[in-house]
Order: structure tokens, then sequence, then C-alpha cells
């Protein structure tokens, strides 16, 4: 067999460069030079592998980057799902809280009258075995009971009204509101020789939901009053004030009960923090008002001032 005289004494067959494992491994930077540089040259072989490569690592990314979007908003879901429930739980806490309080307040508010009856109800015995009952006696009697009967029902009204939900939001007078708050807490305030001063003269209507403003109030005077009660406090003041000023209403009310501590007036809206014993104070209260205040477009903030504490609401 002869010779094909055209092939060459030492054939050598050469692999063809793979050009995708030879740029496979660079990174996303080093990639781009290589396509600008093949962009740019004589022998644009390799550009089209280079295009898929960057496109396919593009890709990759670009299915990571959706696969954490829609994680992410799996995850932030989760996370407004958490928070309204933990929103839902307090609110349940504050009126459960709120609900013992005044449930105190009645028992007190009802205590004066109706030892007032049964003292009354004993003197009409004496009075009638000594021959003393007349028929002025019987009235002037049967007016003093009627008085007392009507402070408790009036209590009763306002305990009801006062838990009663209001969605609705209309205007309403913010001394009245204080007033109607103060009829459920005055025997207890008294008890504790707690003093409450009105220094406003002139009414102030405030649009919102009523009630919870009630709640906002209720829950910073009673603040005020374990205060006083855990400091010992002899000279028990609350003092209460509003205007109107541009196209704002203020409200401040400031007791004497010592101040807040340092180490948590910058924490005190937060919620279950709380400047009270263990076991004698939830931190829902006011984190709550502050809730409140933001709900009416205002805002609640505290600072001591003259030995106690001076809540300011602006709305």
């Amino acid at each position: 067999m002869k010779k094909n005289p055209f092939t060459p004494n030492n054939l050598v067959i050469k692999r063809r460069e793979n050009p995708r494992g030879k740029y496979s491994h660079l990174n996303t930077e080093d990639l781009l030079d290589a396509v600008k540089q093949s962009a740019h040259s004589t022998h644009r072989g390799d550009l089209d592998i280079l295009l898929e490569i960057f496109l396919d690592r593009y890709n990759e990314k670009q299915m990571s980057l959706d696969k954490l979007n829609h994680t992410l908003e799996e995850r932030i879901e989760l996370q407004l799902k958490l928070a309204q429930d933990a929103q839902k739980r307090y609110e349940q806490q504050a009126k459960m809280a709120a609900m013992g309080e005044m449930m105190d307040a009645v028992a007190h508010q009802w205590k004066q009258p109706l030892n007032a009856i049964s003292m009354m109800s004993d003197m009409l015995i004496d009075d009638f075995k000594n021959g003393l009952v007349t028929s002025e006696y019987i009235d002037e009697l049967t007016d003093d009971t009627q008085g007392q009967i009507k402070h408790m029902i009036s209590t009763l009204n306002e305990f009801r009204n006062f838990f009663r939900p209001r969605q609705k939001e209309e205007n309403f007078g913010i001394k009245r509101c204080i007033q109607s708050v103060m009829v459920l807490v005055n025997d207890e305030f008294l008890q504790n020789n707690i003093q409450v001063n009105i220094l406003s003269s002139e009414e102030v209507l405030l649009y919102g939901n009523e009630n919870e403003f009630k709640h906002l109030i209720l829950n910073i005077i009673n603040n005020a009053k374990d205060a006083f009660n855990d400091n010992n406090i002899q000279e028990r003041s609350i003092d209460i004030k509003f205007y109107k000023q541009d196209d704002s209403i203020y409200i401040d009310i400031q007791d004497t009960a010592g101040g807040i501590p340092t180490n948590i007036i910058n924490d005190i809206f937060k919620p279950e923090v709380t400047s009270k014993a263990e076991g004698k104070g939830t931190g829902i209260g006011l984190y709550m008002s502050t809730q409140i205040a933001q709900k009416m477009g205002g805002t609640l903030s505290v600072k001591n001032l003259n030995n106690g504490a001076c809540f300011s609401l602006k709305i």
C-alpha cells in the first residue's frame, strides 16, 4: 500500500479549545471585560459564547432574585400578620385591664351611696320606734335616698357608655368628656386624696371617637394615681388644661407624682414597658394611648416637669 504523499510524517490532531469552559469560571466583572474585548476584536468567534454565558448567568441571578422577592413577600405578609395579631392582643389586654380598673371604680362609686342608704334604713327603723317619723321626715328621707340612687345610676350609665363600641367619629367637648371620666373615678380619687383640677374654663371641641379619648385620659390619670401610691407622695394633684392655638388643639395633664424614671422615659410608650413593680402593670395602657392619639391625627409625648410627669397631647 502506497503512502499518501500529502500526509505529514508526524500527524498531530489538535483538540479544539472549549471557549465555554475557558470563560465559564470568570466572575461577572471579568466576563464583561472579555465581552468588551471580544466585541472590539477582529476575531469575534467567541463573542456569541461569551454573550450566552453572560445571559445564562444573568438569568440565574434574575431567577434567584425573583425567588428571593417571592420569599420576601411571604415574610413581609407573615410579619404583618404577626404585627396585626400583636396589636389585637394589646387592644384586648388594654380593654380587659381598663374593665378591671373601671369595675374597681364603680365599686368605689357605689360603696358610699349603698352605705348611706343602709344607714338611712337603720335610722328610719330607730326613729319609727321612737315616734320621730313624720310626713316631712319621710319626704326628706325619700329625697336623700333618690339622690343616692341617681348617683349610682349615673355611674352605671357612664360605665356602660365607656365600654359601648362606638365606631362613629363626631365632635365632642373635651371638658365634658373629662368630667364624664371623673364621674367614674371621683370617689376612688377622693379616697386616695388626689385632687384633679380642670384649669380650662372654656369648652373646646374635638373631633374623633369620644370613648377612645376617654380611655386615653383614664390611662394617664390612673397611672398618676398608682405613681402617687407607689412613691408615697403626700401632696397629690393632677392639673388638666386644654386650649386651641392656630390649627392645633393642646391637652396637658401634669401630676406631682415624682416623674418617670429616666431609664425608661424614652420607651414609656412602647408595649410592655412600665415603671410599676412586677405584677402591678402590663405596660399596655400608655401604648394604647399613643395609638389612640395617632388615630385621632395627633401625637402624645411626656416629660418630667416640677417633680412630676407632664403628658402632652397635640392634635
